[in-house]
């Protein structure tokens, strides 16, 4: 069974990239072509949807996306449970950005080689609740926004542009609405 973890955005399109991980083995496969936005809504998809599909892995995938593959006969079901979700996404963790891609990506160094591509291009990382904080930053007429935090091995990361979908529309209602405090709060206030 393979359960949806991630939906990214593109800034400069309505195309969105989905990351799955196998239950069974935490495998991550990123299925191409990228879909729209107006299929993951009208889908419904989100993050912890189960997908039952073939996956074809591609045999040269374009760096630094290792993970990518091709979906065919693909039927989208219902959500895991919170638990399961939350059970799956635990044991595909890492304790760091560093441990995550290999010593390649540090704080002081976010991009990949594309000649020299991690194993993986996209981890959950365990990180202290406490150290998460968000800015707004105004571009023109655009707002961004940025995330800090420390990883659970003491490396801190500033002003990470933030490509998830539905915490991107989640955050810029808060923004929009005045209401930064109260997301920093919420954030700030897991266990983990």
């Amino acid at each position: 069974m393979l359960v949806l973890t991630d939906l990214t955005r593109f800034n400069d399109s309505d195309k969105v990239c989905m990351a799955l991980l196998d239950e069974d083995d935490c495998t991550c496969y990123r299925p191409l072509p990228y879909e729209n936005l107006d299929f993951v809504e009208f889908r419904n998809i989100r993050p912890g949807i189960i997908v039952s599909a073939d996956v074809i892995p591609h045999e040269n995938p374009d760096s630094p996306h290792v993970e990518d593959c091709t979906f065919e006969n693909d039927v989208w079901l219902d959500c895991v449970d919170e638990q399961t979700f939350k059970d799956l996404l635990e044991r595909s963790a890492v304790d760091s950005i560093e441990e995550a891609f290999e010593g390649i990506v540090t704080a002081k160094n976010r991009c990949v080689p594309v000649e020299s591509p991690c194993s993986r291009s996209i981890r959950t990382i365990r990180i202290n609740p406490k150290s998460v904080s968000l800015s707004v930053i105004s571009s023109g007429e655009d707002v961004k926004l940025r995330l800090a935090f420390t990883d659970k091995a003491g490396e801190t990361f500033r002003l990470t542009p933030i490509a998830d979908l539905c915490f991107h529309r989640m955050a810029m209602e808060y923004v929009q609405q005045g209401r930064m405090d109260e997301l920093e709060a919420l954030l700030a206030g897991g266990e983990e």
